[in-house]
């Protein structure tokens, strides 16, 4: 029912994944990988504006739904070429890809100060003072060579698909929607005013075998850290930490009644508590939902 399919981007730009925002900081901080519904909303606007010449807020209503139903994503972390860096907690903190969080910082993350001028003095606006953290999507190596940043994960993609009767092909790097590469160039995150969020497809191979269920389903194994967010249950023991999982959408898919809204990142996702990637919990099969979050469906093995 469901072909997977290995994908990876490179970095066009830097790359900002913002958490929940809270009151009273002047710091953005930005998710050290890219979440499964960030890949749904972009992939839903590109479709969307390729398939209408002046689309409207009903037409991406209509195309994200029929993506949720055809498309399913994994969370996506970064990829030297080697090293796929997702979380996992040791003795000694949180590592990421087997290094340290602090040298992971260093080699991928950086930030941007910006303010307001008044106009009137022409100096900082009061209260306007604002830290950006992102991405790079540049690195230097252990030899000091400066290399591109690439993320990495899965997409599952029905084998029936169809968006608006126009069938999903396969091609080299590419998937189609009448000869329209959809994961060609996309923007992912937010802070695209500064030029952020810009990748472009660098490989994509089909997998051996297809997921022959209605639902795609991943068997967590025992004592190794998750690589997503997977809904909370007070059945589950559990080491290390728990999330409210939300941010601010266009549109929730899961929640919206289609009333018209025109200001994007004016709504709040569902609120889901989950696990987060890199806890450790038992041997439990789950169900993948299309935004790369997980449910368990059975009792502990």
């Amino acid at each position: 029912m469901w072909e997977k399919c290995s994908v990876v981007f490179k970095l066009k730009s830097p790359l900002h994944i913002g958490y929940t925002p809270f009151k009273g900081s002047v710091v953005s901080p930005t998710r050290y990988y890219v979440l499964g519904r960030n890949f749904w909303g972009a992939i839903t606007k590109r479709i969307t504006e390729f398939l209408y010449n002046e689309p409207k807020d009903i037409d991406y209503r209509n195309i994200g739904k029929e993506v949720m139903k055809n498309f399913k994503f994994s969370h996506f972390y970064l990829y030297d070429g080697k090293t796929v860096f997702t979380p996992s907690y040791t003795d000694e903190g949180l590592n990421y890809g087997g290094i340290p969080q602090t040298k992971f910082e260093h080699m991928f993350i950086g930030s941007r100060i910006s303010t307001a001028i008044d106009e009137n003095s022409g100096t900082a606006r009061d209260e306007s003072l604002h830290e950006i953290e992102f991405i790079n999507n540049k690195f230097r190596d252990e030899k000091g060579n400066i290399k591109g940043v690439k993320i990495a994960g899965y997409i599952w993609v029905k084998n029936t698909a169809k968006i608006l009767e126009n069938k999903i092909q396969f091609g080299t790097n590419s998937i189609t929607i009448n000869g329209f590469n959809i994961i060609q160039e996309l923007v992912l995150g937010g802070e695209s005013k500064y030029g952020f969020g810009d990748v472009e497809i660098d490989f994509l191979k089909q997998g051996d075998e297809d997921e022959k269920d209605e639902k795609v389903m991943i068997e967590i194994n025992n004592e190794q850290p998750l690589d997503c967010y997977l809904e909370y249950s007070k059945e589950i023991q559990f080491e290390v930490d728990i999330e409210l999982l939300t941010g601010r959408v266009y549109y929730d898919p899961e929640t919206d009644n289609n009333e018209p809204n025109n200001t994007p990142g004016e709504k709040m996702s569902k609120v889901k508590i989950c696990f987060t990637p890199g806890t450790i919990i038992g041997k439990y099969d789950a169900e993948l939902n299309y935004d790369g979050t997980l449910r368990i469906i059975n009792n502990p093995k």
